[in-house]
């Protein structure tokens, strides 16, 4: 089963990050939502249409693999993609100009470099200015050049109020640019809800320790705090958001383990995300 009773809801102006390992149904969801596959079961509503209208007008996409014509042009491409939105051919040329692609446009698509062709897939989902933008791995094939440039357009985007639901495998890249994510497992969703939520519900303390072994007597006793990760003095713990510092302090100075450094922060993404699917697997 490639979905197993996923629910979900997207609030206008909201960017959100459908995450989840290999063959966890991110591109199968987004699929279904657009149209492409269908699904044995459930419903699925978008703005105030009844199950399964798909507003095409409202909604901008790359999914799977983008559509084009690799012996015509970049600009020919695009004037083929508003003849089938049925938007005026002006639009090709902010959108080109966005994308960096403006001295490309009489070349053939043939030509281009697979991040080329994604930077064109991603013009294609844009034209026409739509309400919301669906995009699976938006960053695939691009430079660390390129996948700034989508990060600055997804913010830019996002800041102009439109919708954004993306899925990707670039945890740190989901996590600067999404205010929610979506993770999925195996065709099941297993969190979801507002990044900062997420992330702050419990805190990492980074230690320096002078005697390891009783930093890991004091992990043994006190099993609230989860270990991520020991090296000889380096030490990582996990524990609840509403344990003060000064109180984490005074435990481990009542336990005899003498610090020499501790930082806590907040949980990264990747962290949140390993942690969750590695704990789901059990």
């Amino acid at each position: 089963m490639a979905l197993d009773g996923v629910s979900l809801s997207v609030e206008k102006g909201s960017v959100v990050g459908i995450l989840g390992p290999n063959g966890s149904g991110k591109t199968t969801l987004l699929s279904v939502i657009l149209g492409l596959r269908s699904q044995n079961s459930g419903s699925f509503s978008w703005f105030s249409h009844p199950n399964g209208v798909i507003p095409r007008q409202k909604i901008g996409a790359l999914v799977e693999v983008p559509n084009y014509y690799p012996y015509l042009s970049l600009e020919d491409n695009l004037r083929l993609s508003t003849l089938a939105k049925g938007i005026d051919q002006s639009a090709i040329y902010p959108v080109v100009d966005r994308l960096g692609l403006t001295v490309n446009l009489k070349t053939k698509v043939s030509a281009f470099s697979l991040g080329m062709k994604q930077r064109l897939a991603l013009a294609q989902a844009i034209l026409g200015n739509p309400e919301v933008v669906v995009l699976d791995e938006p960053t695939n094939g691009l430079d660390p050049v390129g996948i700034v440039a989508v990060r600055d357009l997804i913010r830019e985007l996002g800041l102009a109020g439109k919708t954004i639901i993306l899925a990707s495998h670039n945890l740190d890249e989901v996590q600067r640019t999404c205010t929610h994510v979506a993770i999925l497992k195996a065709g099941q969703l297993i969190a979801s809800g507002s990044v900062p939520e997420l992330l702050t519900a419990e805190k990492v303390a980074i230690l320096e320790v002078e005697n390891p072994d009783v930093m890991k007597g004091f992990i043994t006793a006190n099993p609230s705090f989860e270990l991520l990760n020991q090296q000889n003095h380096q030490v990582s713990l996990l524990f609840a958001e509403n344990l003060q510092s000064s109180d984490f302090m005074n435990l481990l100075v009542s336990a005899g383990v003498r610090v020499n450094r501790l930082e806590i922060r907040n949980l990264t993404l990747e962290e949140f995300f390993v942690r969750l699917v590695k704990a789901k697997g059990k």
